[in-house]
Formats: C-alpha cells, sequence, structure tokens
C-alpha cells in the first residue's frame, strides 16, 4: 500500500514493510531481451530531481513502456555500501504491488466457479471465528476483502508489541490473529473504504483451503510461470535477496537508535514474512510491466471478471492523491493524462508505482530505495516525478 506516512508506518514496516553511461542502449527486460531500451533525457531529469540533494534518497528510476519501445530514467546508488548505480533491471521488494498479484488468483478462482465474491468469511474459514474477534460481527464478503471495505482491523498498526527484530519471522497465523484481535474500524463491512493488509492474509488463507496448494505455489503455476516472470519470487522466510538487486534503506532511529547511520539504515533484510500475501513479493521493473500489461489484455482472466477488478471501485476517502478509487486488487488513479489502473507499494526501504493504461499499452514503473519509517511526510519528488512520468508518452 501507500499512504501518507505516519507513526502508523513505523509500524507497518519495523513491526514488520540504473546509471549506464549516457546513450548507451540495454536489453529490454520488459520485452523479454528482444527489444532495446533506452535512456530518456525527460525520465533521467526526474530520477535525477527524486536524488538531488537535499532529498535523502540514495536512487530512484523510472521506466515507461509505450507498445514496443521501452525507455528508463535512473539515478543515484543501489547499494550505499558499495556504490553500485541504481538501475531497472535490479530486483527489489514490491510491497502491495503484491496484492494484484494476491487478487488475481482470487479473481481466477472465481473465474473457474471455486469460489463467489460474495462468498462470507465466516463461511469459507469457519475456524477462524470466535466469540471476541472481530469475525464475530457482521459478515464480511471475499469482494469486501478484495477491495478494503471490511473494515478489518490492519495487522501492521498492532505489530510493534511483537516486535523482536529485523530478520524476525511472523507466521501468518499470528498476524491474522492481530488483525482479528483489534477493534472493526467500522461496524458495517462494505460501508466504506479502509485499507488493511489484513484483507489479503485472509485472502491468502482462503485460496490455500480452496486449493489444498499454497500461495507460492498457485501463483507461480497461475501467473509467474506462465508469463515467464523469471525474476520474481514470493520469499517468506528468506531475508535474503537472490541476485543483484536494491537496497532499501529507512529511518530506524526510534526502534534501533544505536546502529550505525540509523537515519539512512539499510533495511533490506527485514523478513518479507510480516506482509506475505499482501506485500512480499521480490520482483523487477521488467516483471512489473509484463505482469500488469498481461492482466489489463486478457491473459490471466475472462473479460468479465476483469472489467469487475478494474470497474468494481469505491471511492479512496483518506488515501494519498492521486489515488481515486480502489477495485478488487487494483487503484485507479487520475493522472493529468486520464485515469491509471495499477498499484503502489510501500514497504521499509522500498517505494514504488505501477501505473498503466486500461489497455496496458502505456505503463511506467516507477520506484525509489529510500521509505522511511518515520512521519517525514510524503516524498514530494518522487511523487511529482512518478506522476510526470506516467503522463510523457514516447515521441
Amino acid at each position: 500500500m501507500v499512504r501518507r506516512r505516519s507513526t502508523r508506518l513505523l509500524g507497518t514496516a519495523l513491526a514488520l514493510a540504473f546509471l549506464l553511461p549516457s546513450g548507451m542502449a540495454a536489453a529490454d527486460p520488459a520485452a523479454g531481451g528482444q527489444a532495446r531500451s533506452s535512456r530518456d533525457p525527460a525520465l533521467q531529469e526526474l530520477a535525477d530531481r527524486v536524488v538531488a540533494d537535499p532529498q535523502p534518497n540514495p536512487g530512484a528510476f523510472l521506466l515507461a513502456r509505450d507498445g514496443a519501445r521501452t525507455r528508463f530514467g535512473a539515478a543515484g546508488v543501489a547499494d550505499r555500501a558499495t556504490g553500485v548505480p541504481m538501475r531497472p533491471d535490479l530486483k527489489f521488494r514490491s510491497g502491495s504491488l503484491t496484492k494484484t498479484f494476491t487478487a488475481t488468483v482470487v479473481l481466477q478462482l472465481v473465474a473457474e466457479h471455486r469460489l463467489r465474491l460474495d462468498d462470507t468469511v465466516q463461511r469459507l474459514l469457519p475456524d477462524q471465528v470466535r466469540a471476541d474477534n472481530a469475525l464475530s460481527g457482521a459478515p464480511v464478503t471475499v469482494r469486501q476483502l478484495l477491495n478494503h471495505t471490511s473494515g478489518l482491523y490492519d495487522y501492521l498498526d498492532g505489530l510493534i508489541p511483537h516486535f523482536r527484530g529485523l530478520d524476525q519471522y511472523w507466521p501468518r497465523e499470528q498476524l491474522i490473529g492481530i488483525g482479528l484481535a483489534g477493534p472493526r474500524y467500522f461496524p458495517t463491512p462494505g460501508t466504506r473504504f479502509r485499507y488493511s493488509n489484513t484483507n489479503y492474509l485472509l485472502l491468502d488463507l482462503i485460496v490455500e483451503r480452496i486449493t489444498d496448494r499454497d500461495l507460492r505455489t498457485n501463483l507461480e503455476r497461475r501467473v509467474l510461470k506462465p508469463l515467464g516472470l523469471r525474476d520474481t519470487s514470493y520469499p517468506l522466510a528468506d531475508t535474503t535477496v537472490e541476485g543483484p538487486h536494491v537496497h532499501g534503506y529507512a529511518d530506524v532511529s526510534r526502534l534501533l537508535p544505536d546502529v550505525p547511520d540509523p537515519t539512512r539504515y539499510d533495511v533490506t533484510s527485514l523478513s518479507p514474512s510480516e506482509a506475505g500475501a499482501s506485500g512480499a513479493l521480490v520482483t523487477t521493473a521488467a516483471d512489473v510491466a509484463r505482469f500488469y500489461r498481461a492482466l489489463l489484455r486478457g491473459r490471466l482472466l475472462p473479460p468479465a471478471i476483469l472489467r469487475q477488478m478494474l470497474d468494481d471501485t469505491v471511492p479512496t476517502t483518506g488515501s494519498p492523491r492521486p489515488a481515486v478509487g480502489y477495485g478488487l486488487g487494483m487503484y485507479v488513479y487520475a493522472t493529468d493524462c486520464g485515469p491509471a489502473y495499477g498499484h503502489g507499494g510501500s514497504a521499509p526501504g522500498y517505494l514504488t508505482f505501477a501505473l498503466n493504461s486500461r489497455d496496458g499499452d502505456h505503463q511506467l514503473v516507477a520506484h525509489t530505495n529510500w521509505n522511511p519509517l518515520v512521519d517525514a511526510g510524503l516524498d514530494e519528488p518522487f511523487w511529482a516525478a512518478f506522476q510526470k512520468g506516467y503522463c510523457r508518452r514516447a515521441r
């Protein structure tokens, strides 16, 4: 998810979450290495602004696709310790972009008539219902989990008391328990939008119950392998990122004040288990673009289900601009060049946006490896950059 940075983000994260020589062309990973990408002066200028002093962002990139053409801009470093330049083919922690992947699996099960959007969590997961937890109240449907209108408490808001260390493993059942033990944000599900990561952990459990396979297996069989997303993985226990990757940096001064450079600390090793189905994917810009293009072009869902995903939206009151609506695992963004579809991903040390035209022909993936855990306000340079980058079409 991407929302205003506040002390809540501190709980979200720590209770847990391309600089080629000028003019050089690179193999376009978004096209499977078959095409070429080129450095775009306008995108480069935007990336430069994101990392310019006094901004704390170590690095940033913007990768745009228009049809078969791929352009990029990249600045700064992916690793402060080694000085490795930022570039768009490096792996990174995607945060809540994961939600669109998870939602796609759920909607495939709907298309297969193994699940209905109006099925209730109480019927699907009766063992999760307790007299003293949130599921003892009004019924919550699969649709309401997907579009964040369930009203269920976000487990990330309650993690701080349970935090023991960056590499701490978080069992899914513990996280769901924290979410269901918290008070509902509103008593009647379906009445308004309130982003909650608990929703997607419950969807994870539903997928596992229906298919008798865990979410990782479902993602690999249904999405990653069919689309050839070789650089995307769903780690839970492994705190390392295999292969060349971006290091993420955050301000941990409130929780780990005695570590070296606590205001710009390397949090790459934070356990992805705290995010699970709500945000654990590791991926690349190329794989993100390929996924959203395939999804929007109907390769993963039948037309009627895809229309529901995009059009069955609720107003995202209280969300950061430019989000105006949330569908079934997909944000709708208002930009200067019309509506865009996709998701934001906020993970400790990483901030990513994926914006796409409805037909998937025009895309932008923007990323920076700075995401503080303290109340630092919005990252205005990055916020402005990804919007401007999306609206600049190839000429």
